[in-house]
């Protein structure tokens, strides 16, 4: 038997492009630029015991909500990013006490979840930390630039 893990020669590689190509680049951007302000607002929502998705829904509710509750399948429709499993991510803020779900009177199959007074008042805590954070992810780019870049980036979604 033969030990594979002793170091072979690595073939001659070549650049799959000569060279680098710009939407390539705008690409791999997006991504590192997502994946930071999406690890930066987690991990300041974990501070306050609760995930960014979570944090999603419930500034849903508290932006959203007529008074009377919102679907599950509004609150989908809003999110910023998708959630697999919304029933269960329902499920652990209404048993962190967050929210509430009551059934409509008029069709029981309709659920609808609103904020509790403990979720509207989260929310409010977390707010202005987060719009600090958001000033802080974006402190390199001017108010002109942060105009255009949201502009050019709502085209793309």
């Amino acid at each position: 038997m033969t030990d594979n893990c002793i170091e072979q020669p690595v073939p001659e590689r070549r650049a799959l492009h000569p060279e680098p190509l710009p939407r390539v680049e705008l690409f791999k951007a997006l991504v590192r630029a997502g994946d930071k302000q999406i690890s930066e607002t987690n991990s300041l929502c974990q501070e306050f015991g609760i995930t960014g998705s979570q944090y999603n829904v419930l500034r849903i509710l508290y932006v959203n909500d007529p008074g009377i509750g919102l679907s599950c399948s509004r609150i989908g429709e809003r999110l910023i990013s998708r959630v697999p499993d919304i029933t269960r991510l329902l499920d652990r803020l209404e048993n962190a006490e967050l929210i509430e779900r009551c059934r409509c009177e008029g069709d029981r199959r309709i659920v609808r979840t609103r904020l509790s007074a403990k979720g509207r008042e989260l929310v409010e805590q977390i707010d202005a930390p987060l719009l600090a954070l958001h000033d802080k992810l974006t402190e390199s780019l001017s108010d002109e630039e942060v105009a255009v870049l949201t502009k050019l980036l709502v085209r793309l979604a």
